[in-house]
């Protein structure tokens, strides 16, 4: 299940907490969807439900409420959708490109980072010879 969806029925619980039909008319989604959803979100502790019972005979009523957990993922779901990820066709090769070049020097038995730090040095030693002629 994506994490669209999950924020979209946090959304819709989180101000008023509601019964499992109610979230299905709002949302219009798949009783069977909703149901396999809430299960998954209440194992993962972002939702929570309660029994109410009424005056009335038959099955109490189950309400879903959202919990600090779940309110939590809410405001970091809104926060990242203000940052967007903006690549462009190129930078993802050359991150490809990086990533196998990485994979072929632990395959060596070099280490990326230790080359990374000694290439930095030779890069600050050249500045600063060239800053001191």
């Amino acid at each position: 299940m994506s994490l669209e969806k999950r924020a979209q029925l946090l959304y819709a619980i989180a101000q008023d907490p509601c019964g499992v039909r109610e979230i299905i008319q709002k949302l219009r989604w798949q009783p069977s969807f909703v149901i396999s959803l809430l299960k998954k979100m209440n194992a993962e502790k972002l939702v929570e439900a309660e029994y109410t019972h009424t005056n009335k005979r038959g099955r109490p009523k189950k309400t879903v409420a959202c919990t600090a957990l779940g309110l939590e993922f809410l405001e970091d779901y809104k926060r990242l959708k203000m940052k967007p990820i903006r690549a462009r066709k190129e930078d993802l090769e050359r991150a490809t490109k990086d990533a196998l070049y990485a994979k072929r020097l632990v395959a060596a038995g070099h280490s990326p980072f230790r080359l990374f730090m000694e290439l930095n040095t030779f890069v600050h030693n050249i500045k600063i010879s060239s800053e001191a002629s």
